[in-house]
């Protein structure tokens, strides 16, 4: 045996002979380092992230939820917490508006089959082609208030980083995402209403609203407060002139198509 203290070896004992120091036997020091060691085959811990990583992220929603001024102290590195809230934020306005129109489309198939027609629609509306088109729609209002967002950030020459302005953006849509999952439960049992209701008050004040806001809390905390106001008027601005322009193209777009289409009628 030899002792870990002063390296004397001896044939037997609990303690050294030389300095008086408990002994171990080498053996049981190997075993207990290389159970401790070892790593086990096969093991890994990606479900454990990844169910970590989502009880992060929930647990950090319900902050936003509960104080949505602690939006304002979310950092770059907090972007992808934004983005993720922003793609929610989306979906979930897209899935319940789909959801509203296809219940329509069934009251309006049950009705065109009570009058003996003898061709009736579709029990469901084609979902990608309804869903991707209101997807975009929600996806242009989110770049044209972000956009905006950039914009009066940049003339009131704040600290600009496009990461911490999404990060603060999709931390602050948080309560406003809660409300597009209240409208999916509410348009899945066909109340048309409290649906629509919900989905106005929720892009209204998540795309207008929220900007404006933002921007005022900016100028206030950023020795702007003498503009702040004037600001976020003119935040607003730009958000409706962008938003006008928008849907004038795509106005434009869809008349020129229906001009196309009504010329190539064979009558």
């Amino acid at each position: 045996m030899k002792c870990s203290n002063c390296h004397h070896e001896q044939a037997s004992g609990k303690f050294c002979g030389a300095c008086g120091s408990a002994l171990i036997e080498e053996e049981t020091l190997e075993v207990e380092s290389t159970s401790t060691t070892a790593p086990v085959p096969g093991h890994t811990n990606s479900n454990t992230s990844a169910m970590e990583n989502v009880r992060n992220y929930w647990d950090r929603s319900l902050r936003f939820i509960q104080q949505p001024l602690e939006a304002f102290r979310a950092t770059d590195k907090s972007v992808t917490q934004g983005l993720i809230t922003l793609f929610l934020f989306m979906l979930s306005f897209t899935l319940s508006l789909y959801f509203l129109l296809n219940s329509f489309a069934k009251v309006l198939t049950l009705g065109w089959m009570e009058a003996g027609e003898p061709f009736s629609p579709s029990q469901s509306l084609p979902f990608y082609e309804i869903s991707s088109r209101i997807f975009l729609f929600s996806l242009a209002g989110v770049v044209i208030s972000l956009l905006a967002i950039m914009i009066m950030t940049k003339l009131l020459k704040h600290p600009f980083c496009i990461k911490t302005i999404v990060a603060q953006y999709g931390a602050l849509l948080t309560p406003f995402l809660l409300i597009n999952v209240f409208a999916i439960l509410f348009a899945l049992s066909g109340t048309a209403t409290v649906t629509v209701l919900l989905l106005s008050v929720s892009m209204f004040y998540a795309l207008i609203v929220v900007p404006i806001l933002f921007i005022y809390h900016q100028g206030i905390n950023n020795g702007a407060a003498d503009y702040a106001f004037y600001a976020s008027i003119l935040t607003s601005v730009i958000i409706l002139f962008f938003s006008y322009l928008f849907w004038r193209w795509m106005l434009i777009e869809k008349l020129s198509e229906l001009q196309f289409y009504l010329e190539n009628l064979p009558f």
